[in-house]
C-alpha cells in the first residue's frame, strides 16, 4: 500500500513537471535592423562606425562628397545678394551723381528763362510807342513761355529721379530676394544633407558601403539595430493557440537572465510544420504557429539569444 502512494505521488510529480513543460515554450530575441541609406547620390568619402559600434543620436555616421553642393550654394547666395541688392535700390531714389546732369539741364534752363523774362520786360515798354510790333511781342512772350515750361520739365523729372520705384515695381523686387533667400535655405539643406547623423540609438549591424564608393540615393550604407526594440519570437503547437490573445502577458526566462515578462503583439495566422531549431523528430511532426510577444525590458535581451516562454 505504502508502494502505491509513492507510485502515485511519483506519478502526479511527473505529470506536474510535464505539465509546466507542456506550457513552456522555446524561441529566440530577435531585434529588426533599420538601414541607414544616403539621402543622395555622390560619392562615400567617410564611414565614421563600423560593424557592433554603439551609436547614439545625432552622430556622425558617413558624409557624402559636398563639392557640388557647396558649388550651388556659393552661386545661390551670390543670386540672393543681387536680388536683395536690387529691391533695396529700387526702394531707394536716384543719387546726387545720377540728378547732377539734370541739375545742370536745369539751371541752363533757368538762364534761358531768365534771359527771356528780360527780353519781354524790354521791350514791353516800347511797345506802346509803337518801335515794337505785336509779332515781335507775341514771339517774345512765346520764347518765355517756352522756357519757363523746359523749366518745369526738368524740376519734375529730377522730383522723380528723387522718388523710390513705384509700389508695384519695388513689391515684385522684394519677392524676387526672398524667393533667392528660400534658394540659398535649400541649398544650405542640400549640403548639411551630404553628412548623415543617427537618429536613434542602438548598434551597428552591417557596414554595407565603404569609402571611395558611388552610392545611388536611397541605397542603405550602415544596418543599425534600435536599441530597446528587442522582441521575442516563440513557436507553439496548435492545442495551446486558443490559450494566446494580443495582450496576454507572458514570461520570457533565459541562460543567466532574471525572469521577465512581456505581452503578446502578434499572432501568425499561418501556421509552419517545424520550428526554425529542430529538437526532434517528435517536434518536427507538430504543427506550429509563431507568436511575438514584446518583453517590458528589452534592453535586457540580446538578439539571437535562445529563450523559453511560459503561459
Amino acid at each position: 500500500m505504502r508502494k502505491l502512494v509513492v507510485m502515485s505521488v511519483c506519478l502526479l510529480a511527473l505529470g506536474g513537471c510535464n505539465a509546466r513543460q507542456d506550457a513552456s515554450y522555446s524561441g529566440y530575441v530577435e531585434a529588426q535592423s533599420v538601414s541607414i541609406a544616403a539621402p543622395q547620390s555622390g560619392w562615400l568619402t567617410a564611414v565614421n562606425v563600423d560593424r557592433g559600434d554603439a551609436v547614439v543620436a545625432d552622430q556622425l555616421l558617413f558624409r557624402l562628397d559636398p563639392s557640388q553642393a557647396q558649388h550651388a550654394l556659393s552661386g545661390a547666395q551670390s543670386r540672393a545678394e543681387a536680388a536683395q541688392a536690387n529691391a533695396t535700390d529700387l526702394s531707394k531714389g536716384a543719387r546726387d551723381a545720377d540728378i547732377a546732369p539734370m541739375l545742370a539741364q536745369r539751371a541752363q534752363a533757368q538762364s534761358a528763362l531768365d534771359l527771356a523774362k528780360s527780353n519781354e520786360a524790354r521791350y514791353a515798354q516800347l511797345e506802346p510807342k509803337g518801335y515794337v510790333s505785336a509779332a515781335q511781342m507775341d514771339s517774345l512772350r512765346s520764347a518765355t513761355k517756352s522756357a519757363s515750361a523746359a523749366v518745369v520739365s526738368i524740376d519734375k523729372q529730377i522730383s522723380e529721379k528723387r522718388l523710390a520705384a513705384r509700389t508695384d515695381q519695388v513689391k515684385a523686387a522684394q519677392a524676387t530676394a526672398e524667393a533667392s533667400g528660400a534658394d540659398v535655405a535649400s541649398a544650405q539643406w542640400t549640403l548639411a544633407d551630404r553628412e548623415v547623423h543617427a537618429r536613434l540609438t542602438g548598434q551597428v549591424d552591417e557596414r554595407l558601403r565603404e569609402p571611395g564608393e558611388f552610392v545611388a540615393a536611397g541605397a542603405a550604407v550602415l544596418t543599425i539595430r534600435p536599441k530597446g526594440r528587442e522582441f521575442v519570437r516563440f513557436f507553439v503547437p496548435q492545442s495551446a493557440l486558443a490559450k494566446l490573445k494580443v495582450g496576454r502577458v507572458v514570461t520570457i526566462r533565459c541562460d543567466g537572465c532574471p525572469a521577465l515578462s512581456g505581452k503578446v503583439r502578434y499572432i501568425s495566422a499561418n501556421a509552419e510544420f517545424t520550428p526554425p531549431v529542430i529538437y526532434s523528430v517528435k517536434e518536427r511532426q507538430k504543427l506550429m504557429f509563431l507568436i511575438e510577444a514584446t518583453p517590458d525590458k528589452p534592453e535586457a535581451l540580446h538578439a539571437g539569444q535562445p529563450v523559453d516562454v511560459s503561459l
